[in-house]
C-alpha cells in the first residue's frame, strides 16, 4: 500500500456494456493476466479489506444480522488509483500517461496516479458481492478465510434462526444478494491460482447461503406486489416512460445479452430504442440496425434497464419489476441531423433508500463527472484491478462509458456483432414492454445452469 489517504465516498456507476465479439477477446486477455492480479491481491490480508463497522442498509440497527451479512458480502476498503481528471485530488500527483507502462487502458491524454490510495465502499449500489470475481477467486476468498468465514457464518446462522418479520421488498433484495454470493463462491475454485480453503468449509458456507435463500423466498403473490420502482423514480428524475406500448421507446432483443451472461443469468438487461421517427415498417427498421455501430441516423436515444430475478418457495425462477440499474443515452443533434453531443443519464439502486422510502424508487442519480472504476472489457465486477497494474482506477463516469461506446458515446453496442455479418443473422425482435419476454429468455438459460441445479436441490429437500 503506497498511501493511507482515504478518498471520501462519491457515488459512481457500474455501467455495463459489451458484446460477444469483445467478450471473446477480453476473456483471453484478462485470463492471461489473472495470475499477476491474484498475486498482487494476496498481499492484502483479509482483515485489511473490511470497513470498521456495518452500515444500516437493511435495518436501522447496524448490528442487525442482515446488516452484518451485507457487510461481509459487500463492504470493502479498496486500494485504487485515480486519474488526473479530478483536480480536487491534488495529493494524487505525480501521474503517468499511457505511453508509459502503467497497464491502464486509457487515452494517452489521461494520466494515472503512480500512488495508490484506500477508498471505503459500503457497497449499497447496483453491484454483485464478493468483488472482484470475474476470472479470479480473490473476492470469494475474503469470506472463505478468517475472519470473514466465521463472521459471515455467524451472521447467516443468526438470520436463519430468527423470527423477525421482514418486508417482501427487503427479502427480495436480500435473496438477490445471497444468490449472487452463492454462485460466486460455487464457481470460485475455477480460476484459483493457489490452494483454496477446505472443501468442507466452502460447502458449509454454501449450505448456509442456500438455506437463507430458501427461508426468505417470496410467494408468487408477494413477487407480483413488489414495487415498479423505475416508474416511481421516473417523474422524480425525468426518466423517459419506457414501459408502455404506445410511447416513443421500443423494447427490442437481438443476440443473447452479454450483460445477462456477466450477471450469471440472475438479472435481465432490457434494451430500449428511441427512433428518430415512428417506423412505418417495424421489422424493416429494426433489422436495418444489425451490425451498425453508429445508428445515429435512425435513433435519438438508447436505454438499458436491469431488473432482478427471484426464486419462489418452490424453487421456480420468477421475473420482477425491481430495477437496479438504469443507463440512458440521448443523441443531441443539429438541425441537419449531425451529432452535437451525447448526454448520459445513469441511476443505481440504493437498498437502504428503497426499503425506507419505496415511493422514491430507490434509484440514485449518478453525475457524469463522478468517479467510476474503469472496466476491463466485459469484466463488469466492481472495482476490478487493471491488468498488470494490480489495482482498479477511478475515472470520470463519462470516461468509463467511452471504453465501449466511442469518444462521443454514439456507438450502439447492441447491434455491433461484426462476426455474424457473413453468416445466418437472427432477426431483431420487438418485445412487449408490459410483459417479461426478455426475462423469460434469461430464466430459460438460468434453469439449465448447473449452479442453479445445485441451489434448487435445497428447495427440493423442503418440499
Amino acid at each position: 500500500m503506497n498511501s493511507h489517504w482515504i478518498l471520501t465516498k462519491i457515488p459512481f456507476s457500474r455501467s455495463r456494456f459489451a458484446n460477444f465479439f469483445i467478450a471473446t477477446v477480453c476473456l483471453g486477455v484478462i485470463y492471461f493476466v489473472a495470475t499477476a492480479i491474484v498475486a498482487h491481491s494476496a498481499q492484502q490480508s483479509p482483515n485489511a479489506v473490511f470497513l470498521d463497522a456495518p452500515a444500516a442498509v437493511y435495518a436501522p440497527d447496524p448490528n442487525d444480522s442482515w446488516n452484518k451479512i451485507f457487510f461481509y458480502l459487500f463492504s470493502r476498503r479498496v486500494e485504487t488509483r485515480v486519474t488526473d481528471e479530478f483536480p480536487e485530488f491534488r495529493d494524487a500527483a505525480p501521474y503517468v500517461h499511457q505511453e508509459n507502462p502503467t497497464g491502464a487502458t486509457l487515452p494517452s491524454s489521461i494520466g494515472v496516479s503512480t500512488r495508490s490510495f484506500e477508498r471505503d465502499e459500503v457497497g449499497d449500489r447496483a453491484i454483485d458481492p464478493l468483488y472482484p470475481s470475474f476470472l479470479r477467486p480473490t473476492g470469494a476468498e475474503v469470506v472463505l478465510n478468517e475472519p470473514g468465514y466465521s463472521e459471515l457464518s455467524k451472521a447467516l446462522k443468526q438470520a436463519i434462526g430468527e423470527n423477525t418479520t421482514r418486508s417482501p421488498l427487503a427479502r427480495a433484495l436480500m435473496q438477490a444478494d445471497l444468490w449472487s454470493a452463492y454462485d460466486i463462491i460455487l464457481h470460485s475454485t475455477a480460476f484459483s491460482q493457489r490452494p483454496m480453503p477446505e472443501t468442507e468449509q466452502r460447502r458449509a458456507l454454501l449450505d448456509l447461503l442456500a438455506r437463507m435463500i430458501r427461508k426468505i423466498a417470496l410467494t408468487d403473490r408477494e413477487i407480483d406486489s413488489l414495487p415498479a420502482n423505475y416508474s416511481a423514480a421516473a417523474p422524480l428524475q425525468s426518466l423517459p416512460e419506457l414501459f408502455r406500448n404506445d410511447g416513443e421507446w421500443l423494447e427490442v432483443a437481438w443476440m443473447p445479452m452479454q450483460h445477462d451472461y456477466a450477471a450469471g443469468y440472475r438479472r435481465v438487461t432490457r434494451v430500449f430504442l428511441k427512433p428518430v421517427h415512428s417506423p412505418q415498417h417495424m421489422n424493416t427498421f429494426l433489422n436495418g440496425l444489425r451490425g451498425d455501430r453508429y445508428s445515429l441516423v435512425d435513433l435519438n436515444g438508447v436505454a438499458l434497464v436491469t431488473q432482478l430475478l427471484l426464486i419462489n418457495p418452490k424453487g421456480r425462477l420468477m421475473p420482477t419489476s425491481l430495477t437496479t440499474d438504469v443507463q440512458i443515452r440521448l443523441f443531441e443533434k443539429t438541425p441537419e441531423g449531425a451529432l452535437k453531443r451525447t448526454s448520459i443519464q445513469v441511476s443505481e439502486i440504493s437498498r437502504c433508500q428503497l426499503i425506507n422510502s419505496p415511493p422514491s424508487g430507490g434509484l440514485v442519480v449518478e453525475d457524469e463527472n463522478a468517479p467510476a472504476y474503469r472496466a476491463n472489457g466485459n469484466d463488469y465486477t466492481f472495482a476490478s484491478p487493471q491488468p498488470f497494474l494490480g489495482t482498479p482506477i477511478l475515472v470520470r463516469l463519462r470516461t468509463r462509458c467511452t471504453a465501449c461506446h466511442a469518444s462521443d458515446l454514439s456507438r450502439v453496442m447492441t447491434f455491433a456483432f461484426e462476426s455474424f455479418r457473413n453468416g445466418d443473422v437472427p432477426p431483431v425482435r420487438q418485445l412487449n414492454p408490459l410483459a417479461h419476454e426478455a426475462a423469460d429468455a434469461v430464466m430459460e438459460k438460468k434453469a439449465k445452469q448447473k449452479d442453479f441445479e445445485s441451489l434448487r436441490a435445497f428447495f427440493d429437500r423442503s418440499q
